[in-house]
């Protein structure tokens, strides 16, 4: 009988994994830094994370949780609230989509999804906050957000790989 819960509490935590990550990602990208305009250049860390396990493991991020965590940043970065939830669900309706193609591809043409998921993300954000302000932000931080973004996939995706391989794995 103990033995029984523990090993349901163990993959319920092993399971919980991507999410946490996440979580995690969304808080070390608010962190308060000492560089200038840093938060109009932050890269959006949340979206690698459901990038990646909406390609490999989309059962351990459901839209809920996305949806959650879509506002949790939106609070966290005085964001309009319900953009980045509706961003990201955005995000995972259109992986949940793309899927089939993005399974078993090698780590360039992911990376190259990514960048094109990645600056539509910024757009939608560009125009969305664009709107809630009734003004044109300025686009070089969102260009310069956009590249940091994209070029942090590939550090951010062998975290993934790594929690994918030895955390999920081993309760699966």
């Amino acid at each position: 009988m103990t033995g029984d819960l523990l090993h349901k509490l163990d993959l319920a935590a092993r399971h919980a994994a991507p999410g946490a990550v996440t979580m995690i990602l969304v808080l070390v990208g608010v962190t308060p830094t000492h560089l200038p305009y840093y938060s109009a250049i932050a890269p959006m860390l949340p979206l690698a994370s459901i990038y990646y396990w909406g390609v490999h493991r989309p059962d351990l991020m459901p839209m809920w949780l996305i949806f959650t965590i879509g506002l949790l940043h939106d609070v966290l970065t005085d964001s309009p609230i319900g953009l980045h939830a509706a961003i990201l669900l955005l995000c995972q309706w259109v992986l949940l989509r793309q899927r089939r193609f993005l399974v078993g591809r090698p780590f360039v043409v992911l990376w190259g999804g990514y960048a094109a998921v990645a600056v539509g993300v910024s757009l939608v954000e560009w125009i969305g906050t664009g709107l809630y302000d009734l003004a044109v932000a300025p686009a070089r931080p969102v260009l310069v957000r956009t590249v940091l973004t994209i070029a942090l996939f590939p550090p951010l995706a062998w975290l993934f790989i790594q929690v994918h391989r030895g955390f999920l794995r081993a309760g699966d």
